[in-house]
């Protein structure tokens, strides 16, 4: 596997996140963010989210919660860090920092994730947020501790060692 793309793992991943498929975790649900309708593109290393911010995130009028932001963004990392694992790997954030340069207002926004380096134990990754006339909204970036799906994800691991037997 050439580390341009993506992981036989990692593909079948993707796959049942966008058809819904992928038992999403209750923290997810709970704070209502759906990638199965906001992911647009993944490739290695990158990911594309459209979010459509109606209001119902807002602090104020036209301001979304710092919180949301922190949330949804940590969600965007994560899945630009998943795309760029190799089968057998999972990861867990190590540290996250939120840098919001301006108020997010309501509209359609773009957030693009980006791997900035992978290690055998680390992945730096980034993500900016940008408005409908393209102003930069804020920038994200998180490190990530990758170690073994067995260590991170018994569960996972052992349902992936069962259907390859």
């Amino acid at each position: 596997m050439s580390r341009s793309e993506l992981s036989a793992q990692q593909e079948a991943f993707f796959a049942r996140l966008k058809n819904g498929e992928w038992q999403m975790p209750v923290a997810l649900q709970n704070l209502g963010i759906r990638p199965d309708l906001w992911l647009k593109e993944v490739s290695y290393g990158r990911t594309l989210y459209e979010w459509p911010n109606t209001g119902d995130r807002d602090i104020q009028p036209g301001r979304v919660f710092g919180g949301w932001v922190a949330a949804l963004s940590d969600h965007i990392v994560s899945m630009t860090m998943a795309s760029a694992l190799e089968d057998g790997e999972w990861f867990t954030t190590m540290e996250l920092q939120t840098r919001i340069l301006r108020p997010v207002p309501n509209g359609l926004i773009t957030i693009e994730g980006r791997l900035v380096s992978r290690g055998k134990t680390t992945g730096l990754v980034e993500a900016d947020w940008r408005d409908e006339k393209g102003r930069h909204l804020a920038r994200i970036t998180a490190a990530k501790a990758i170690r073994e799906m067995s260590e991170l994800r018994p569960d996972v691991a052992a349902q992936m060692s069962k259907s390859s037997q």
